[in-house]
């Protein structure tokens, strides 16, 4: 695999026997699925159904084994995802203390040069007396936004999102797209998420900037599973 390939799919597919004592033969959630992530990529998957999304997100992860085909990773590239980074806090803990992880930098790259994750959160408004308090403490909004510092200050090459940017406010979802615009490793969006899509939009059009397509790369599974390659959208 080419160095700078950290995730290549080749004919990936993955096929389950159907939920029926009529019906014999078995059900695609995923066909034909073919492609080469490089670092600073960002590819985007449309499901027609859970199913699909769940065999594609556990096949990612590696808990899920393709029947046809083959899933490369290169060594060394973990895969993280939106969720672990919330699953795995320490809820009775403070912020700060579970901001200590290994798994966290306290200068994470922003905006284009590194950043003191203070200054993050003073950004964040995760100031004052919250940073502080046991992470069950805090309120959704605030919640939201310790979620995003820790994806924007974790030690990633590849991070999978399908929660995290449909909950994403007026503070948080421009320092989104502050972060992603360096951000040099692998962002992989599970599902539409049409809101955050029309705000990035929104956010390029300007009278002098071409608005440049968001993706690299966006995939639409039928019915059936077959994996169909569609253009970028500006």
């Amino acid at each position: 695999m080419n160095s700078r390939v950290l995730i290549s799919c080749q004919n990936v597919g993955y096929s389950r026997p159907f939920d029926s004592e009529i019906s014999t033969g078995e059900k695609w959630d995923i066909r034909k699925l073919s492609l080469e992530l490089y670092a600073g990529d960002r590819a985007c998957f449309h499901f027609q159904n859970e199913e699909q999304k769940e065999v594609l997100w556990r096949i990612f992860l590696q808990k899920l084994k393709p029947k046809t085909g083959s899933l490369m990773i290169h060594a060394r590239t973990n895969i993280h995802t939106d969720d672990s980074f919330w699953v795995g806090t320490d809820k009775r803990l403070s912020l700060l203390e579970n901001m200590k992880s290994r798994l966290f930098v306290t200068r994470p790259w922003f905006g284009g040069k590194r950043k003191n994750i203070e200054t993050l959160m003073e950004r964040l408004g995760l100031n004052g007396r919250i940073p502080h308090l046991p992470v069950q403490e805090l309120s959704a909004v605030q919640a939201t936004r310790f979620w995003v510092l820790m994806l924007v200050t974790a030690k990633t090459k590849v991070v999978l999102i399908d929660q995290l940017f449909s909950r994403l406010d007026e503070i948080s979802l421009p320092f989104i797209q502050e972060w992603l615009e360096n951000y040099a490793g692998i962002l992989i969006l599970f599902g539409k998420h049409p809101e955050y899509l029309k705000s990035v939009k929104n956010s390029q059009e300007t009278p002098q900037r071409k608005v440049e397509p968001f993706f690299n790369t966006v995939i639409s599974f039928s019915a059936s599973g077959h994996a169909n390659t569609l253009l970028p959208e500006s």
